[in-house]
Formats: C-alpha cells, sequence, structure tokens
C-alpha cells in the first residue's frame, strides 16, 4: 500500500504532521526549522533546509532535530507476521562534509514515541547509507540508546543524491529489525521490545552533542531529501 502519492502541493495535513516533542521539565518543541521549504508535487516531496537555524543550548532534542512530520495513521503490527515500511530516498548535503553525518543526516523513520519509545530509521548523507535504532526514553525496558551502523562493503558508489529504494522491517515474532537499501541488508539487530504500533516519520536531523551549555550544530550547513512512494507491506487492513 502506497501511503501518500505525492500529488498536492505542499504535505498533507491528513496525512502527516509536525507535532511538538516534549522538553524533559516540561515545554515542548516544534521540530521545524523556519528556514524549512517544502515542496510536492509529480509524486515527490522535497524538503529542503539551506542552512540550519534551529538550535539549543539546553535540550538535546531540541538541538538535533531539525524537521520531523509523522504519519496520522498509526500502523498496528501483527503479533506473529513482519511488516515493511519502505520509500525511495534522495539525499544531498548541502555544505559541510557529507562524509561526518554528525553535522546532517536525513531519514525514513519508523517510530513510537508513546509506548516503547523505539525509532528505527534508514538515513544518510549525499555519500553515506546509515542505518539508526534508537531508544528514546527510559522506562521499564532499559535504558535510552542512540546507536548509528553501516555497513562499509556495501558498495552504493559513495552516493546517495540519486534515489534508492530505503526498507525498514520488523518482525515481531521474530524479536528482529532489519534496515535494507536497494534489496541490500545494511543493519540487523534483535529487539525484544519491538513496539505494536508506528507511524511513518520523514526527518531531518544533527546529531552534535550540546556541549558546555553550548549547541555546535550550527555551521552553516543545511540538507536537501526527496521523498518517493512511502509504503507499507505486511500490515493488517484497517491498521
Amino acid at each position: 500500500m502506497v501511503y501518500d502519492e505525492f500529488g498536492g502541493g505542499a504535505l498533507d495535513e491528513a496525512l502527516w504532521q509536525t507535532t511538538p516533542l516534549p522538553l524533559p521539565g516540561g515545554g515542548r518543541h516544534l521540530p521545524r526549522d523556519p528556514r524549512t521549504q517544502v515542496s510536492v508535487g509529480d509524486g515527490e516531496a522535497r524538503i529542503t533546509i539551506p542552512s540550519f537555524s534551529l538550535s539549543s543550548g539546553r535540550f538535546q532534542a531540541a538541538d538535533s532535530v531539525k524537521f520531523l512530520a509523522l504519519s496520522t495513521r498509526v500502523f498496528e503490527l501483527a503479533p506473529g507476521g513482519a511488516a515493511t515500511f519502505a520509500a525511495d530516498l534522495a539525499i544531498t548535503s548541502l555544505g559541510g562534509d557529507p562524509g561526518d553525518y554528525r553535522t546532517g543526516i536525513a531519514c525514513l523513520q519508523v517510530a513510537d514515541l508513546t509506548e516503547t519509545h523505539r525509532v528505527f530509521s534508514v538515513c544518510g548523507t549525499s555519500t553515506r547509507v546509515l542505518a539508526m535504532h534508537e531508544h528514546l526514553a527510559p522506562d521499564d525496558t532499559g535504558d535510552p540508546f542512540i546507536h548509528v551502523a553501516e555497513s562499509p562493503y556495501q558498495d552504493f558508489d559513495d552516493d546517495f543524491t540519486r534515489y534508492r529504494a530505503c526498507e525498514v522491517t520488523l518482525d515481531p515474532g521474530a524479536g528482529l529489525v532489519a534496515w535494507r537499501v536497494d534489496g541490500r541488508t545494511i543493519y540487523h539487530a534483535g529487539e525484544p521490545h519491538l513496539p505494536r504500533r508506528v507511524r511513518l516519520g520523514l526527518g531531518i536531523f544533527t546529531m552534535l552533542p550540546i556541549r558546555d551549555g553550548h549547541s555546535r550544530s550550527l555551521h552553516g550547513q543545511g540538507m536537501s531529501v526527496r521523498y518517493r512512494r512511502p509504503r507499507v507491506h505486511g500490515v493488517p487492513k484497517g491498521h
């Protein structure tokens, strides 16, 4: 099932929403850099931030998340089967060093921000293809973590600027997650706390830790990402 054909002039608010993220100790962060440019049409959504301007010296999430739109639809996973979430991505780093993903990455996310706080993303820069596995909040399943993985001998010609077929497969029965690009596995991991429900996400981030109360995420760099045919397979009908 294709979730969005990207036929309009903007992201369809019935399908995607930019939801404020909660901050420690109260308050909320709107994950949309003021310089964000969004164009939609002819089956493609293009999200561009020519140079990042949104930052925080206090809260890491407010510093790192430059743009995030989540699907309004919540997809429920079948307990005994695998579900795959996919889209075609093309990523261009603007300024900076695309070899250092911490200065800017774009992602296709599969996220549960309410129960398990697990997020699974295929992400990258102009030159690097990466998988990200996150547990974003402490709960009874353990402490938070963010892991970024790369399969160095999967050769993508150091080029993510052209469309790549990106997939995340969640298999609750086996307790496994697999990240694939152009049909090649770039990472797989055991995950005993897979979510029951997830949303798709379109995102742009930096990943430089705040140091001594100062953001280090703004160096004139930006990102541009194109999305095509976000789709799901293996989700029960009606969910």
